[in-house]
């Protein structure tokens, strides 16, 4: 941090002042009080400027830990919506249009992490009102989405496809299985299909060719 620095270079003055003091002394071209009086000047001077630096200093892990938690909580958002999206409970244009939005603000942090408080030419980290204009259509996009999502939900928990939003089994050799106590998911036909406990009892009973899965 530049104002760190500052500070180092004017505790690094002050020793020298004082160093320099202590020699006028012994020369004996000042009186004791005449030192004693501007030593206690450099010595308030530089327990000021330390304490400033300490304050400083915790602030500055302050933010560096706070990056640090919101970086990981992006990233714990990034892995739930992928493991939405393999479910097969996220689409993958919403997947793709959030993973962007999410890997932009884990980039602006950790580059804020990694800034050594040199000035840049570009802001490091976005303000809100600019994470607005920039994804505006993006944000619409999935605002809307979800709000289609949440429709689909209402109306296929009316038809019994599926019961209050949960993830019901999808059991490719047994369809009319509703069932939402999820066991496993295998990846059949390209996508991940979510298995409930007896379905999967039974397809580990079975001689079932894995190959064609």
């Amino acid at each position: 941090m530049k104002t760190i620095k500052v500070i180092d270079d004017l505790l690094d003055s002050l020793r020298k002042e004082r160093e320099s003091l202590e020699h006028i002394l012994l020369s004996g071209k000042i009186s004791h009080g005449t030192y004693n009086l501007l030593n206690e000047k450099i010595e308030k001077t530089i327990s000021a400027a330390s304490d400033l630096k300490k304050a400083l200093e915790e602030e500055e892990e302050f933010w560096r830990k706070t990056l640090h938690d919101g970086a990981r909580l992006f990233e714990t958002i990034l892995v739930e919506f992928r493991h939405r999206l393999l479910m097969g409970d996220m689409e993958e244009d919403d997947y793709k249009r959030s993973a962007e939005i999410l890997s932009d603000g884990i980039s602006s942090l950790k580059r804020q992490i990694e800034w050594n408080g040199e000035e840049r030419e570009e802001s490091v980290i976005m303000t809100s009102q600019e994470i607005k204009e920039r994804y505006a259509n993006k944000l619409a996009d999935v605002k809307g989405s979800d709000e289609a999502s949440m429709e689909t939900v209402r109306t296929t928990s009316t038809t019994g496809d599926v019961s209050g939003g949960k993830i019901h089994c999808m059991n490719p050799w047994k369809p009319e299985c509703r069932n939402t106590d999820i066991e496993v998911s295998i990846y059949y036909n390209g996508r991940m299909i979510p298995i409930c406990r007896k379905c999967w009892s039974e397809i580990a009973n079975k001689d079932i060719e894995w190959s064609s899965i």
